[in-house]
């Protein structure tokens, strides 16, 4: 049904017989309800209300004989012409559209909110997913220098061990070296202990009758000219030593100095290696939380963004030249 109280409207003609004045069958609607019992008491107890009041009860029996009853509520509406009837539908109507388009403008304004939220979220997931473009662009090219790095740092450090093992060699060949004028010493005092006993390096005694200027010019004086050799030979080699021996002495020194470089050198880039190492792993821990397919992708468009940058420059350069 489309009304809110459901009801009937019964169309009739009241009239009488036997009428006394004019017609003999007229129409007249107290005549006719008062032939049915219906006589005017109150004021409210009219003919008219008492008639309708009885059409109800019967209306009620026969709705009862078909398991139809009669919500009594009570009231009495004042009966309407045709056109405000439809006003007033229309006024309930429009109370219902108004009632809509209220819940649809909360609805809407709570649509357009989460809207600006969603916006306002996607806007932060672009600003994050930029920065982590950024830094994972800045990580891959971090990553790239460190490995160029840690190849140069190997092939230092492989330099240096072999420039280290060079300078072991050499302070070993100065060992030795040193060994050998320790050879030449013991040589050396062996010679020396030769010339208290050999017979060459002996003044003899002089012999009867011998004369001093022929004891002086037969004996002594070739064993002094051989004794002069001697000492200027072992002079000039003593010379020889000391020099050699501080040319050692400065070399031991400075390869000492050079191996103590070399070692803090390597020490350095060990340390520098480990860093690089840290840096590597926490780009590892990047690829691994954003994933590799994405890091890829990321390191792919940077690159490819240098190359465009670089050829913009080096057509920019070639058409400055160019004027």
């Amino acid at each position: 049904m489309d009304e809110e109280t459901p009801h009937i409207h019964i169309d009739f003609v009241p009239f009488i017989r036997n009428s006394k004045r004019g017609l003999d069958t007229r129409v007249s609607l107290k005549g006719a309800l008062a032939e049915q019992g219906f006589k005017g008491g109150t004021r409210s107890a009219t003919e008219w209300n008492q008639w309708i009041e009885s059409e109800k009860q019967e209306l009620s029996k026969v709705a009862e004989r078909y398991g139809v009853r009669w919500k009594q509520l009570g009231t009495h509406n004042k009966h309407l012409s045709v056109l405000d009837f439809e006003k007033q539908e229309r006024a309930k109507e429009v109370a219902k559209l108004e009632k809509v388009v209220s819940n649809n403008k909360a609805e809407l304004s709570h649509i357009i909110y989460q809207q600006v939220l969603a916006e306002n979220e996607m806007e932060k997931i672009r600003q994050e997913n930029e920065a982590v473009r950024q830094e994972t662009t800045e990580l891959s090219a971090t990553n790239d220098l460190l490995r160029e790095q840690a190849d140069g740092l190997i092939e230092n450090r492989e330099k240096l061990m072999s420039d280290n093992k060079a300078l072991e060699q050499q302070q070993k060949k100065l060992q030795q070296d040193i060994e050998k004028m320790a050879d030449s010493k013991v040589a050396l005092e062996r010679n020396v202990h030769a010339y208290d006993e050999d017979a060459r390096w002996q003044l003899p005694e002089p012999t009867a009758l011998m004369s001093a200027k022929t004891y002086r010019e037969k004996n002594a004086m070739p064993l002094v000219e051989r004794l002069k050799e001697i000492v200027k030979s072992l002079t000039i080699k003593c010379v020889n030593l000391m020099e050699q021996i501080k040319q050692l002495k400065a070399k031991v020194t400075k390869q000492a100095e050079d191996i103590d470089f070399y070692k803090s050198k390597v020490h350095q880039q060990y340390v520098k290696l480990e860093q690089l190492q840290e840096k590597a792993d926490d780009f590892e821990r990047v690829k691994q939380y954003v994933g590799v397919d994405k890091i890829d992708i990321i390191v792919t468009n940077a690159r490819e963004l240098e190359r465009i940058a670089q050829s913009e420059k080096q057509q920019s350069r070639a058409y400055g030249m160019g004027r």
